[in-house]
Formats: C-alpha cells, sequence, structure tokens
C-alpha cells in the first residue's frame, strides 16, 4: 500500500441542493410545531391555575387568648405538672364532647348550623407551654360569624372546666381519707405480722452477722479452714520428714535438739582434749595411761549415746507427726458434719429470715403510701397547686381582612410553575420529534492507476484508493489522522468494529486477522509456510527484505497449527487461490456478515493502518515500526506523524505489539 501516488479525481456532477432545501423546509415546520407546544402548554396550565386561584373565596380568623396561672409549687416533681395540664387543656377543647355540646348551644343562641364535624374544621388550638398560653383560633369564610362561635366556645369550656375542678377536688379528698384509713388499719396488721413472726423464728435483725445461726456457722467455717490448714501442713512436714530418712538424713525432734546438743558440745570438748593430749604424748603412752584411756571410753560411750538419743528422736518425731495428721484429720472430718448440720439450719433460717425481709418491706411500702397519700391530702386542702386560673388575655374579636388565599402569590407560583411544565412539555417534544439529519451521501470518483503496473495490481490498487477516499469520518481523535491526510488515507477501524469482524471469521479470516495485527503485511502473508510457523515457543519466523520474529497470541498458534498439521515444510498456509482482492473481498464480506456500516471500506490497507496506528498511538518511534510490521515507505511514515502518543516515544520492547481480537 502507498500513500504517496498522485492519482487524478473526477468528482460525480449530482448535486445535494434539493436534500439541503427539504431539510432546511423540515426544520422550520419543527420549529413552529415547538413553538405551538410551548405556548399551548403555558396557556392552559396558566389560564388554569388562574381561574382556581382567583375563584377560591377568601378565609378569615378570629383568636382568643387564655393564660393558666398556677400557684408555687411545693417541691421539684410538680415543676411539670403545670405543663401537662395545658397540653390536656388545649386537647380537651377540640374534643368531640366539646365540639357537640358547642354546636347545641350555638344553633339555641344564634341559631347557626354548625355540626361537630364543621366546627372541628373550624377551630383549633395552639398551646406555648414556655409562657403558659393557649391560642385558640376560629377560621371561616363569614367574618361576622366567627367572633360568637370563639366567644361560646371560649365561655362554655371555661364553665365545664370550673364544674370539673370543682367535683374532683372534693371527691378526691373524700376518696383520699377512706383510703388513708384502710391503709393505716393494714399497716397495724402488718407491723403485728412481723413481730409475730419474729418472735417465733429467733430473728433478731435483718442483718445476718446479728443472728446466732448464721453467726455460729460463720465461727465453725472458720475453724473448719484452720482444721483443714493444720492437717495439710503437718501431713507435708511427715512427707518431708520420711523423703529426708528415705535420703539418709538426720531428723531431729525439736523437743530433743537441746539434749543432743549438749551431748555434741560434750563429744566435741573430750575430742579437742585428745586431740591435745595427743600432740602431747605417744599413741603407746596415751594407751597406758589410765586417765587417757578412761577419757576414750567417755568419748566412745557419748558417740554412743549421740546415736541412740539421735534415732530414738527421729522415730519418736515421726510418730507425733503421725499422731497430729490423724487428729487433724479426725478434727476435719468432725468439724464438717458440725458444719453441714450447721447449714441445713442455716438454710431453714435464711428462708425465715428473706420471708421476714419481704414482710418487714411490705410494711414500709404501706407506710410509705400512707404518707404519700397524707401529703397529698394536705396539699389539696390547704394549697391546691394543681388547680390553675384561667385568665382570657385577648377576647374574640370581628376580623376585618382575610388571612387566606394569598391570590398574587399564588399567582406568581402559578406562572412559574406553568413556565416549568411548558419548557418540559418542550423537552418531551424535541425528544420524540428528533431532526432529522439528511444522510451522507457517497461521491463517486474515478481514479486513473498509475502506469508501470500489471493488471491484477492495477485494479487492487484502484479498490484500495476508492475505499480510502470513501470515508466517512472526517473527524480528528487520537487514534485518526488529520482531515488533510485523511482523503489519502485508509480507514482506521474502531476496536469494536476490529473484534466484531473477529467474532464473524472463519478459520482464515481469523488467521488473516490475527496475522495483520501482530505486524505481517499482506504480500508477506502470502508467503508464509508450514515451516515457519514454531509450535513450541509460538512464534511466526517472516523471511524477506526485512527478516522477524512475531510472537502469536496462543489462540493464533493453535489456528496456525492446526493447519499446517500433516503438512510438507514448503505448504503456503493460505490457500494458493487466494490473492490481495481475494482477501480484501473478505474483509468486506466479515464487515456485511457482522451488520457494520459501509462495510465496503473494510480492507487489508484499512487492517494494516489500523495496526499501525495502534503502535504509534502507544508511543512507538515511526523509524522503530519497520522492526515489528516489516517495509513501511518514508510517504507512508510521514501520514502517522499526526497520531497523538500517549506520553513520551518508547522503545519497541516497552509496547503491546498483539492487537486484542477479544
Amino acid at each position: 500500500m502507498s500513500f504517496s501516488e498522485n492519482v487524478e479525481v473526477i468528482p460525480s456532477q449530482n448535486g445535494a441542493g434539493s436534500s439541503d432545501q427539504i431539510a432546511t423546509q423540515e426544520a422550520k415546520r419543527l420549529q413552529k410545531q415547538k413553538w405551538w407546544v410551548l405556548t399551548a402548554t403555558f396557556l392552559v396550565i396558566f389560564v388554569t391555575a388562574m381561574i382556581w386561584i382567583w375563584s377560591r373565596a377568601p378565609i378569615y380568623q378570629s383568636q382568643a387568648i387564655i393564660h393558666f396561672s398556677y400557684a408555687q409549687a411545693l417541691n421539684n416533681e410538680q415543676t411539670a405538672v403545670p405543663e401537662e395540664q395545658i397540653t390536656l387543656n388545649s386537647k380537651r377543647l377540640t374534643s368531640y364532647r366539646i365540639l357537640e355540646m358547642l354546636s347545641l348551644k350555638l344553633d339555641e343562641e344564634y341559631s347557626l348550623n354548625l355540626n361537630p364535624e364543621m366546627l372541628a374544621q373550624m377551630l383549633f388550638t395552639e398551646e406555648q407551654l414556655s409562657s403558659r398560653i393557649i391560642n385558640l383560633y376560629a377560621t371561616g369564610e363569614q367574618a361576622e360569624v366567627l367572633q360568637p362561635v370563639l366567644e361560646q366556645w371560649l365561655a362554655l369550656y371555661l364553665s365545664l372546666l370550673a364544674e370539673e375542678t370543682e367535683d374532683n377536688t372534693e371527691q378526691d379528698i373524700s376518696l383520699g381519707q377512706q383510703k388513708l384509713i384502710a391503709l393505716e388499719e393494714k399497716i397495724i396488721e402488718q407491723r403485728l405480722l412481723v413481730e409475730q413472726y419474729s418472735e417465733d423464728n429467733n430473728i433478731i435483725s435483718m442483718e445476718r452477722d446479728e443472728n446466732r445461726a448464721l453467726s455460729k456457722i460463720k465461727s465453725m467455717g472458720a475453724a473448719l479452714d484452720q482444721a483443714e490448714s493444720q492437717h495439710a501442713e503437718s501431713t507435708s512436714t511427715l512427707n518431708s520428714v520420711k523423703q529426708s530418712i528415705a535420703k539418709g538424713e538426720q531428723v531431729t525432734h525439736p523437743v530433743d535438739k537441746n539434749r543432743l546438743d549438749e551431748v555434741k558440745k560434750a563429744i566435741r570438748d573430750l575430742e579437742a582434749t585428745l586431740a591435745q593430749l595427743a600432740q602431747r604424748y605417744t599413741p603407746e603412752y596415751m594407751n597406758l595411761d589410765p586417765a587417757i584411756v578412761n577419757q576414750k571410753r567417755n568419748l566412745d560411750s557419748l558417740q554412743n549415746r549421740l546415736i541412740e538419743i539421735s534415732a530414738e528422736s527421729q522415730e519418736k518425731f515421726v510418730a507425733d507427726l503421725q499422731r497430729t495428721v490423724l487428729a487433724s484429720k479426725d478434727k476435719q472430718k468432725q468439724l464438717e458434719i458440725q458444719l453441714n448440720e450447721l447449714g441445713r439450719e442455716a438454710q431453714l433460717f435464711n428462708q425465715k429470715l428473706e420471708e421476714y425481709g419481704r414482710q418487714t418491706r411490705s410494711l414500709k411500702q404501706l407506710e410509705e403510701q400512707a404518707q404519700q397519700l397524707k401529703d397529698q391530702l394536705v396539699e389539696k386542702e390547704v394549697q391546691k397547686p394543681f388547680q390553675a386560673k384561667i385568665n382570657v388575655l385577648e377576647a374574640p374579636f370581628i376580623p376585618s381582612y382575610p388571612i387566606a388565599p394569598h391570590y398574587w402569590r399564588d399567582t406568581a407560583i402559578a406562572g412559574g410553575a406553568a413556565v416549568l411544565m411548558s419548557l418540559f412539555a418542550l423537552l418531551l417534544f424535541s425528544f420524540i420529534h428528533r431532526h432529522k439529519q439528511p444522510a451522507a451521501t457517497m461521491t463517486s470518483y474515478t481514479v486513473v492507476p498509475p502506469t508501470g503496473l500489471t493488471f491484477n495490481q492495477q485494479a487492487a490498487q484502484q479498490a484500495l484508493e476508492q475505499q480510502q477516499m470513501a470515508m466517512l469520518e472526517q473527524q480528528n481523535t487520537p487514534l485518526q489522522l488529520g482531515q488533510a491526510e485523511a482523503a489519502n488515507a485508509a480507514r482506521l477501524l474502531s476496536d469494536f468494529e476490529v473484534k466484531e469482524l473477529y467474532k464473524v471469521a472463519n478459520r482464515d479470516g481469523k488467521i488473516v486477522l490475527h496475522l495483520l495485527l501482530s505486524g505481517v503485511r499482506t504480500d508477506e502473508l502470502l508467503a508464509l509456510t508450514v515451516a515457519d510457523v514454531d509450535s513450541q515457543t509460538n512464534t511466526l519466523l517472516v523471511n524477506g527484505e526485512f527478516p522477524r520474529s512475531l510472537r502469536l497470541k496462543d489462540d493464533c498458534a493453535q489456528l496456525l497449527i492446526g493447519l499446517s498439521l500433516n503438512q510438507p515444510p514448503e505448504k503456503v498456509l493460505l490457500s494458493s487461490r487466494l490473492d490481495v482482492q481475494q482477501l480484501d473481498q473478505m474483509m468486506i464480506n466479515m464487515a456485511h456478515d457482522a451488520g457494520l456500516a459501509y462495510p465496503e471500506q473494510f480492507s487489508m490497507a484499512a487492517l494494516r493502518h489500523t495496526y499501525l496506528t495502534f503502535l504509534v498511538s502507544q508511543g512507538a518511534r515511526l523509524n522503530d515500526l519497520e522492526q515489528v510490521a516489516g517495509y513501511v515507505s518514508p510517504a507512508e511514515l510521514g501520514l502517522y506523524r499526526q497520531v497523538n502518543r500517549r506520553g513520551e516515544p518508547k522503545d519497541i520492547d516497552q509496547l503491546e505489539l498483539q492487537y486484542s481480537l477479544v
């Protein structure tokens, strides 16, 4: 493929004026429809809203304010009572019973036919707990009716509240006194029951240590702990003595220590005396001297005595330890038996003590309830802190101006809503009726092939140039050459288009796509043989003017190995019937099967142009392309100067050399 040949182009004489005129008329008609939709939507919504807004009757409101004042609270617990009372009164003002009584009273005195449902819509309250105020409101379309309704509502509730307060106070005091008498009788019965139970079960106090049964078990437990400790200590001492005797060590009873020390001292004194005499006399003389001989006999007697006392002390010590162990063990068993018996007695006593505590707590609760009831009766009879004094701060009035509706505010809101809805309708209409752009027309060209080429080469060159001149997209993207060069370049295929071609390709088509997008030229593709495929390393040896070894993907290697299986080494991989034109037609057929636009623009030149652009966009230097893609003419390389690179230039071994097909 060459980009440097000069061709003579004769454009078609068919103009596009009629299609442009039709498109202009269609755009004007669509614009008129848009204005009509915008105006009609705005007028319909705005006029409908105006009719609804200005047809509403004015609403008036009358108001009354009542204040609740309470006496000084006796304690902190009563501070929350006024707020609760205000909230309750606010809820009761709009109760059905009050509204029903108000309806009857208005009918009798003013002949106003207002049922409870209508009054519930007219009347409402608003409490302010911080200032202890309740606001009473009456709203309606008739201003002169609101004042009598509100006056009768307020008067009716205040009279009912006064009657209920007086009746409730007298009734509460009488009921409280009756409860107090019953409580005092119950307290006397409970106190007698507690005292009798305490005497029957010998319970002195609720404190456990003050009761004899529980204090005795505590002392018995301490004695048992001491006996266990003595038994363990004597057993350990006995075992230690026995181990020392087994090792051949001398063990002495502590009682015999002084006596043994005296014998040992006497032996040391005699030995010292004999040692001094031995220095002064000869052995023969010492054996003949009666005094010295007597001293030797005494020494032997003392040594024998020491041995006898040590053995006797050891036996006595072991016997005493054994008796101590047996005595401590017997004492421990005896204490355990006594403690178990006391434990059963203590368990019964604990149950009686718990019952005594329960009765005592019940008595205390009754006494507390009686005291609380006395305090409540004193408060009701003397101070009455929960009864509020109600003052009318503002009397009902006849309103002189309406509070609703806000006609001009609602008009402005309706206007804004109409504008927004009309714009939304316009966007919806524009989305449904999109302006159709006129389809791109294909321009016919007559290409005069250069001389000096064979007929097949001229036909292939002519088909290639027609495909290059028929490019539809003329935009400058990172992987597309500039607009000036696009007229002389093959079409750049997108990643999506290449993958779609691979999906529908047959075996030969897949091999052609793999090899072209791995760096094999078209003329080299037709000359590849079975011997050029290395199945061990998945590489392809390309011979010719620029020999090189290309790395193959696994799926491509498997296809080539299957194609060369049981074939002689000199066998051409692709069919000998294929040439450049046949390969171009193969590409067009695959594009047609994949449903891609303008399948006639797909060719071997477009695939090679796509692969070279793929390398340059990664940062490949133009002069390094022949190391992978074989020979590329300088004029053709110049076209790729406009391709945007990703970062700085890179060496070939730093690039991804195989175009991804899946």
